[in-house]
C-alpha cells in the first residue's frame, strides 16, 4: 500500500490545460492512466469515460456497489517540510500532496477491492471503484459519469471524515469584478493573491507604482524597507488586525515598492482555521485611506463577519452555519478581480447573497455565480447510514455518530451516496495546507473498514 501510495502522490494531478483525451490537464490524465493501470495488474475489469474518469470493478450481475475517490489535488503552495510530490514517512505519519484528500483513501479502497477479489469473497453482484479527475475544480468528472455512466445501487465517498458525514452545505463559487478607482489607477501596479476559491491564501503581494503619490508619501515618513512596517499608522493597524510584523516583506524593485504578505493555507470549508494572505493586503492599504474599493473589500470580505455584514448569515441544526472565504485576488488594469467561496447551510437563500454582496460593493460591480453544488442530507436512520455506522463501530470499536461539514464530496454527484471516512475524529490532516498528512497507523487501519463495507453493502438487502 506504501508503496502504491508514493507511487501515485508522485504524479502531480493538479488542474492544467485541456488536451484531446485529458480534458483537465496532463497531470490528471497520468493519474488516471496510473489508476488504470495499476486497478488490471490487481485482475480488476476497468473502464474509463473520455478522459473524465476510470473505473475498475469485481464481480458480476446487475447490482453494483459504488466506491467514488477523486484523483486529482489542489496545488501544492508553499511552506512544506518534506517535498509535496515525494512521499515521506517521518515520525509516525506519512507526508505528501493527496495522501489525506484522497489518493491515501483510494489507495486503502483498491487494496481492500483486491483483498477481496484474491480471497474468492462470494458477492451478491459487483463492487466498483469509481475515480474522477476534477473533485477539487467543479467536479465536471463525476457530472460526465452520472450522464454517461452506470449509476450504482448506492456508494460511499471515502473523502471526508468517520464515522460518517450525512450533511454537506451547498458550496456557491463567485467571480467579483470591482472597476478600479482613482487609488489603484494611480498607485498600483499589480495586487495578487491566492490560487483557488477554496484554499484560503497563504501569499499574496501588492506592487506600489514608482513615483506614484502612495510610493512618495510611503517614502516621505519611512525607510523603504522592514522599517515601515513599524511606524504609524502601519504598526497600529498590524496590530489591531491582529497580525504580525514577520507577517510581511518588502523590497523597493524596478517596478516598484512590492509588499509580501504570508498567512496558512487551509480549507475553505473551515476558513477560520487559516490565515488570509490577502486581507492582510487589504489592511494595509485601508491604512493609508483614500479608496472606496478598499475600503469596502476591507471591511466587508476581510473579516471573520463578512457572511453577517452582507446580511445573508444563518445557520441551522441540520447543516450548520454560512462561511465565507476569499480565495483569490489579482488586478487586470481594469478591474479588481476577487473569487470567492461560500459554504451555505440548508436554510440560506442563495438568491439573496449576489443582491447583498452587490449593495454593499462600489458602484459599478459585477458579480457573476461560477458554481453550485447543492446540499445534501441522509436521514440518520436511512439504512446505508446505519449499516455503515455498524461496520464503522464492528471494526473499530470506536464510538458512532452522524457529522455535518462544510466540505463538498462527491456524495452530491450520485443518488444514495454518503461520505465515509478517511480521517479518524480529532486527526488533523493539514488538508489543503502545506504538509498535508495522515498518520500510518490510520492508513493501515483504512482497508479492514473499506473492506468490511464493501462487502456489508454488497450484501444488504435494503439500502
Amino acid at each position: 500500500m506504501l508503496n502504491d501510495l508514493k507511487e501515485i502522490i508522485a504524479i502531480d494531478s493538479v488542474y492544467g490545460e485541456p488536451s484531446e483525451g485529458a480534458p483537465f490537464g496532463k497531470k490528471p490524465r497520468a493519474a488516471l492512466d496510473w489508476f488504470l493501470a495499476k486497478s488490471k495488474s490487481f485482475g480488476f475489469k476497468t473502464g474509463e469515460l473520455d478522459g473524465y474518469c476510470g473505473w475498475a470493478e469485481i464481480g458480476s450481475g446487475e447490482r453494483m456497489i459504488g466506491v467514488l475517490c477523486h484523483l486529482d489535488v489542489v496545488p501544492a503552495g508553499d511552506g512544506w517540510t518534506f517535498p509535496p510530490y515525494e512521499m515521506t514517512v517521518d515520525g509516525g505519519k506519512i507526508y505528501g500532496r493527496g495522501v489525506a484528500d484522497d489518493k491515501g483513501a483510494l489507495v486503502a479502497c483498491m487494496h481492500a477491492l483486491k483483498s477481496i477479489n484474491d480471497e474468492g469473497e462470494k458477492l451478491s453482484g459487483r463492487i466498483r471503484i469509481i475515480v474522477g479527475c476534477n473533485e477539487e475544480n467543479g467536479s465536471a468528472c463525476m457530472q460526465h459519469y452520472a450522464e454517461h455512466g452506470e449509476i450504482p445501487s448506492c456508494s460511499i465517498v471515502p473523502d471526508a471524515d468517520f464515522p460518517i458525514i450525512n450533511s454537506e452545505k451547498g458550496i456557491l463559487t463567485h467571480e467579483v469584478k470591482i472597476p478600479l478607482d482613482d487609488f489603484f489607477k494611480d498607485n498600483i501596479v499589480e495586487l495578487c493573491g491566492g490560487l483557488k476559491s477554496n484554499v484560503v491564501p497563504d501569499r499574496a503581494h501588492v506592487i506600489i507604482k514608482r513615483g506614484s503619490p502612495l510610493y512618495e508619501r510611503i517614502k516621505s515618513f519611512s525607510h523603504l524597507d522592514e522599517r515601515l512596517f513599524r511606524t504609524s499608522p502601519i504598526i497600529e493597524k498590524i496590530i489591531t488586525d491582529g497580525n504580525e510584523i514577520k507577517d510581511f516583506g518588502i523590497n523597493d524593485g524596478d517596478k516598484g515598492l512590492r509588499i509580501e504578505t504570508t498567512g496558512i493555507a487551509g480549507h475553505a470549508m473551515d476558513p477560520e482555521k487559516g490565515d488570509n494572505a490577502i486581507w492582510k493586503i487589504f489592511s494595509l492599504l485601508s491604512a493609508f485611506g483614500g479608496s472606496k474599493t478598499v475600503e469596502a473589500v476591507y471591511e466587508y470580505m476581510c473579516t471573520p463577519l463578512s457572511c453577517e455584514k452582507f446580511g445573508f448569515s444563518c445557520e441551522d441544526e441540520q447543516s450548520g452555519d454560512t462561511t465565507f472565504n476569499l480565495g483569490v485576488a489579482n488586478t487586470d488594469g481594469k478591474a479588481l478581480k476577487l473569487t470567492l467561496n461560500i459554504r451555505i447551510p440548508v436554510c440560506c437563500d442563495k438568491e439573496k447573497i449576489i443582491p447583498a454582496m452587490l449593495a454593499k460593493m462600489p458602484e459599478g460591480t459585477k458579480i457573476t455565480e461560477t458554481m453550485f453544488s447543492p446540499n445534501l442530507f441522509i436521514d440518520k436512520d436511512a439504512p446505508l447510514v446505519k449499516t455503515l455506522l455498524k461496520v464503522y463501530a464492528d471494526v473499530t470499536g470506536n464510538e458512532t455518530y452522524c457529522i455535518k461539514t462544510g466540505g463538498g464530496t462527491y456524495a452530491k454527484e450520485l443518488p444514495r451516496a454518503v461520505a465515509f471516512g478517511p480521517t479518524f475524529p480529532n486527526t488533523v490532516t493539514n488538508l489543503h495546507n502545506a504538509d498535508e498528512n495522515l498518520p500510518v497507523t490510520e492508513f493501515e487501519a483504512l482497508l479492514p473498514i473499506y473492506r468490511a463495507a464493501m462487502l456489508a453493502l454488497d450484501k444488504a438487502t435494503e439500502i
